[in-house]
């Protein structure tokens, strides 16, 4: 029979944890977890941290929001704070599971699952988030670059617990849009897994140039990744159609994508320009004030004919 416990605080999680034998499972929502270890649930020490109040923090420190391993993505909808700081975790919970499942699933949870689809893994890395976790050692913060290593891999050891995410808040000028592509008839079906997914964070200056650009690739490779050459391509310039779409067709160049029962790694390739391209035009329209530019919810149109074509 396994032995279960579930701390009130974080202290006492942190203690317990230092104690806990190396085959605990530490449980925060579980929409991952009893999918991949139900069975191993019945036979291991289990932590349930879902009651951890400091887990579910919400709050501002200057222009840094803060965020608890344990917000849930219903969390992202409804807090006010979040939908001013940070309208790109509203976007991606907007199109995250179902409403049952969010009200559980947290944003630690996704991070620690570290899976190459993860939709907020993707978000929290374009949002250039630090990680801040509690570890045998003491203490410790992380890049959210360098803690997802690969797929189910975190950089912690044994023993380790995220505790909360430290995000810029969104600036003046700042646009942003997360589009997943999935095996359904409507491309952005909450209900399942991205075959391929780009989150876009980008900045206009005065003269309506690009002063900072994050394309960030999801189910295209290990773990999520950035576009790097084709933020370079828009870096400095005004972003219309036709520089857009250039930036579009680079993303390809970062993608390792795999063969699974979702999409055949060619397929991803050949659309991930076509989702950049979807992903880049919301946020530019975003960043320039624009409304009625293919906003949250409305349909990719022409996304099929660019894959096919």
């Amino acid at each position: 029979m396994t032995t279960y416990r579930a701390p009130r605080t974080l202290g006492e999680a942190q203690a317990l944890l230092q104690t806990a034998p190396r085959d605990l499972l530490v449980l925060a929502g579980g929409t991952d977890l009893m999918v991949r270890e139900g069975a191993a649930v019945r036979d291991r020490p289990v932590l349930d941290v879902s009651r951890v109040g400091e887990l579910a923090r919400v709050s501002l420190d200057g222009d840094t929001l803060i965020l608890g391993a344990g917000v849930t993505y219903a969390m992202c909808l409804t807090e006010p704070v979040i939908r001013r700081a940070a309208p790109l975790l509203v976007e991606v919970a907007h199109r995250f599971a179902s409403p049952l499942i969010r009200n559980v699933a947290t944003l630690g949870g996704n991070v620690a699952n570290a899976s190459p689809a993860g939709d907020g893994v993707a978000a929290l890395w374009a949002l250039d988030a630090e990680v801040e976790a509690w570890t045998p050692d003491g203490a410790s913060r992380h890049a959210i670059a360098h803690l997802v290593t690969g797929p189910g891999q975190v950089a912690l050891p044994a023993g380790s617990l995220l505790t909360a995410f430290l995000i810029p808040v969104a600036a003046a000028g700042e646009g942003s849009a997360f589009y997943k592509l999935v095996n359904r008839a409507w491309p952005e079906h909450p209900m399942a897994i991205s075959v391929a997914s780009v989150v876009v964070r980008l900045r206009l200056d005065a003269r309506g140039r690009v002063g900072m650009a994050r394309i960030v690739l999801g189910a295209a490779a290990p773990t999520p990744v950035r576009a790097l050459a084709a933020e370079a391509a828009l870096a400095g310039e005004v972003p219309t159609p036709e520089r857009v779409s250039q930036a579009a067709a680079l993303v390809v160049e970062v993608a390792r994508p795999i063969d699974d029962v979702r999409a055949s790694a060619d397929y991803r390739r050949a659309v991930l320009p076509a989702v950049a391209r979807v992903a880049l035009d919301r946020a530019v329209a975003r960043a320039s004030g624009r409304s009625g530019l293919r906003g949250p919810g409305a349909p990719a149109a022409g996304l099929a004919r660019d894959v096919r074509g």
